[in-house]
């Protein structure tokens, strides 16, 4: 894997300046576009959050997409595969499982675990994400049923200690779900644009490739492909909100493609994976049936890909 192209010219270590490489306008949107998602409180702070959201995307980042032996990136997917049907089964908030998969990417790469424990593992990186991020929580029990009593509480518990002394007890983690928001509402992106651009980045998730990409680009990404699949008329209004969300990522256009093509191809072939949880998911009215409109099928041709 090549290195990932940082967001601006000038590297992330100079976010402190970033203010005044934006014009104000995008301050103001970005403003707007965080009181209106409910991601703060108080407008004031809402510059200091997103140069925050910015900064700590990088933490905690994998520099490779290499797995340690012997997993490989096809037990990887499987397991993300089951951890997105339990999420879904839980009706955890969608930022459980983005933060869940991270935990999970860490870990493997952290801590000492064999094939065996490996869906305790994942189950245990869903648990401490519902903790950080649910009102209410399953039971230890509960999680044993779901994987047939196959663990014990205490192997639960053990695996939990484990995985948290191995992170340093750092779950902190700024998901692309909030970038994808915060991009969108600045974009004034539709409905369809923005579901189609969320059923993408969760498709990211069982790409192993993926891990190597800042939030941010994964998300920028997410919705350029979305924006191309979909092919809505455009306005004059919506392009210039769209150059402007672009803004926040230039100097990335390289990562921006590079995902793109993993997505597209992805997206292509998601209808005839046994790691289908998620186009099943984005196959529903409430999600406007995303996974399954025909512009999917001709992604990779949009990008220029041979299949």
């Amino acid at each position: 894997m090549d290195k990932t192209v940082l967001l601006h010219p000038l590297g992330l270590q100079g976010l402190h300046s970033l203010q005044a490489l934006v014009p104000s306008l995008l301050r103001r949107e970005v403003e707007l576009a965080l009181e209106k998602l409910d991601l703060i409180w108080d407008r004031t702070y809402a510059w200091d959050m997103f140069l925050d959201m910015m900064r700590t995307q990088t933490q905690n980042s994998m520099p490779n997409a290499d797995l340690p032996q012997p997993f490989t990136d096809v037990t990887r997917a499987v397991l993300v595969d089951w951890l997105i049907q339990v999420h879904e089964m839980m009706q955890f908030q969608a930022e459980t499982l983005y933060l869940a998969i991270h935990l999970l990417d860490r870990s493997l790469r952290q801590i000492k675990v064999n094939t065996a424990n490996l869906q305790l593992l994942g189950m245990v990186c869903l648990f401490l994400a519902a903790k950080k991020e649910e009102c209410l929580l399953p039971e230890v029990s509960g999680l044993c049923y779901l994987m047939d009593h196959t663990y014990t509480k205490q192997q639960l518990l053990r695996m939990e200690r484990k995985v948290l002394c191995g992170l340093k007890f750092d779950l902190s983690y700024c998901p692309p779900l909030h970038f994808l928001f915060l991009l969108g509402s600045v974009a004034r992106c539709s409905p369809t644009v923005a579901w189609m651009a969320r059923y993408l980045l969760e498709l990211s998730l069982l790409e192993g490739q993926c891990v190597v990409f800042l939030p941010a680009q994964l998300a920028g990404a997410a919705l350029c492909l979305s924006r191309q699949v979909l092919q809505e008329p455009p306005t004059p209004e919506g392009e210039a909100a769209w150059c402007l969300a672009s803004s926040i990522h230039v100097g990335s256009e390289t990562a921006l493609l590079r995902i793109m093509h993993i997505l597209a191809s992805a997206a292509a072939k998601a209808h005839t994976r046994e790691t289908c949880a998620t186009f099943i998911k984005f196959s529903c009215p409430e999600t406007m049936h995303v996974s399954r409109h025909p512009g999917l099928n001709d992604a990779p041709a949009l990008l220029g890909i041979c299949t």
